[in-house]
C-alpha cells in the first residue's frame, strides 16, 4: 500500500525541520555500516535500513559527533553534552514517514540523530 499525502510527510530533520533527500540504499553487514551525514544545523542523522539497529545507529552518530573519538565520545552524556532524536517509520520506496505504524513491528526504516550542545559560558 503506498501512502497517501494525508498520511506522510517528506522527512526532515527533527532539530531543524530543515527537509533531507533520499538516503542511498543500503544493507548494514558490520558496525560503521550505516548511512551517516550532516543537517545543516549541525545535527548527525544516521540511518537503520531495518528499524532494529537503532542503538547501534546512535552510537556511530555519537562517535560522528564527536569526530570519530570514541573515548570522547562514550564518555558525553546525553541531554547533558547532546540530543537524541528519532525519526522512525520511514517507508524508503515513497520517501515519507508514515504516520500510525510502529517502525519495530513494521520493517519500516529509521532514523536517528544526534546534536552536540553548545559549551555554556561562564562569565
Amino acid at each position: 500500500m503506498s501512502p497517501t499525502h494525508r498520511e506522510s510527510e517528506r522527512p526532515r530533520c527533527p532539530f531543524c525541520a530543515e527537509p533531507f533527500g533520499r538516503p542511498p540504499e543500503s544493507h548494514p553487514n558490520r558496525e560503521g555500516d550505516f548511512y551517516k551525514w550532516v543537517c545543516l544545523c549541525g545535527a548527525i542523522g544516521a540511518y537503520d535500513a531495518t528499524g532494529h539497529n537503532l542503538g547501534d545507529a546512535l552510537m556511530e552518530a555519537i562517535a560522528s559527533a564527536y569526530d570519530d573519538d570514541w573515548e570522547k565520545a562514550l564518555s558525553m552524556e546525553a541531554d547533558k553534552d547532546y540530543e537524541i532524536r528519532y525519526l522512525d517509520c520511514y517507508h524508503p520506496g515513497d520517501h515519507r514517514i508514515l504516520q500510525g505504524y510502529r517502525t519495530y513491528k513494521s520493517g519500516l526504516a529509521a532514523f536517528v540523530f544526534v546534536k552536540v550542545k553548545a559549551p555554556k559560558h561562564v562569565h
